[in-house]
């Protein structure tokens, strides 16, 4: 288990104290945590990440076939896919550690709808996509820019080695 400290901003204002959360301290809070992924680590909300590659659309994994890469845990629907994952984690994990590739371009780190992602390169790209905000869409029609801006604040964000 990692644990991480998580800065807090304490501010007297008439003898009182007050705690305030601010957006503004949100990437403050994402330090460290490069990987989309649940409270146990699992990244794509349990999709296979092959899958997203060889089917129209991304299939759930089983936690039967898993594989760890990056610090998130992938759950694949088959061992074949597993064993393809294996040796190329490079190729089959999302860009942006998962994050959506439009709010990365913003240098935001926002959660994704697994279902809403595109294939662009041969990398996978996945989207914030809900009934009234379509980020997917927003990508579409700027992405060789949009993607400049994301690889340059992804660059940023994650340790250097």
């Amino acid at each position: 288990m990692e644990t991480r400290l998580i800065p807090i901003l304490v501010v007297k204002s008439n003898g009182m104290k007050s705690l305030l959360c601010c957006l503004s301290l949100l990437p403050l809070l994402m330090l460290g945590q490069t990987q989309n992924v649940d409270k146990k680590n699992i990244a794509l909300s349990g999709y296979d990440p092959v899958s997203y590659f060889t089917q129209t659309t991304p299939a759930k994994g089983n936690a039967h076939y898993t594989a760890s890469w990056e610090r998130a845990i992938y759950h694949f629907s088959s061992a074949e896919n597993k064993a393809v994952f294996e040796q190329n984690p490079e190729q089959y994990a999302p860009q942006y550690g998962g994050w959506c590739a439009y709010a990365m371009a913003k240098n935001k780190t926002v959660e994704i709808n697994p279902k809403a992602f595109r294939i662009e390169k041969n990398k996978l790209y996945l989207f914030y996509k809900t009934r009234w905000v379509d980020t997917h869409q927003k990508w579409g029609e700027r992405a060789e820019e949009l993607r400049e801006k994301a690889d340059v604040n992804w660059q940023k964000r994650t340790p250097k080695e």
